[in-house]
């Protein structure tokens, strides 16, 4: 029987402490972290058989279709966080709407559940929201795979 994957929502900056949650998690469950970055300005073509994605760009001036890749910057900040870990994980590059997407892949791969990141309340996260909608929100209600939302971790209080 194989284990049934953690799909951890990789936004456009890594959060560390999301990051090292998704990865306690598999590591306790002995299963896959699959860590999946979602790019809303672009959407999706085909699927291929090796699991990356053919996309094109919403504006259809700004650039062609291609193979959409996981970005260089975050690779490279997930491979130093697990780098010495005792865990399988892998990444993929998606487009489209993050919620569908995400929503998609556990199905895909009948994942134990989805982790993502609670963003700090801010003026510009608020606007996002309003505009591209809650990922959380999206998968919470459209879908039956559990989804864990990590908070930011606590801040020393002052006393």
């Amino acid at each position: 029987m194989v284990a049934r994957p953690i799909i951890l929502g990789v936004p456009d900056r890594v959060d560390a402490h999301v990051l090292a949650t998704a990865a306690e998690l598999a590591a306790k469950l002995r299963t896959t972290l699959l860590c999946v970055h979602v790019d809303a300005t672009r959407y999706q073509l085909e699927e291929l058989d090796d699991g990356s994605v053919r996309s094109a760009p919403l504006d259809p001036d700004s650039g062609e279709e291609s193979l959409q890749d996981f970005p260089a910057e975050l690779l490279q900040q997930i491979r130093a966080q697990l780098a010495g870990l005792d865990l399988h994980w892998q990444t993929q590059a998606r487009a489209g709407g993050a919620g569908a997407q995400l929503a998609q892949l556990a199905v895909a791969h009948d994942a134990a559940l989805i982790v993502l990141g609670v963003r700090q309340r801010s003026v510009a996260n608020r606007i996002r929201e309003v505009l591209n909608g809650s990922v959380a929100l999206h998968l919470a209600h459209r879908q039956c795979y559990p989804v864990l939302l990590v908070p930011p971790p606590a801040s020393p209080r002052a006393e």
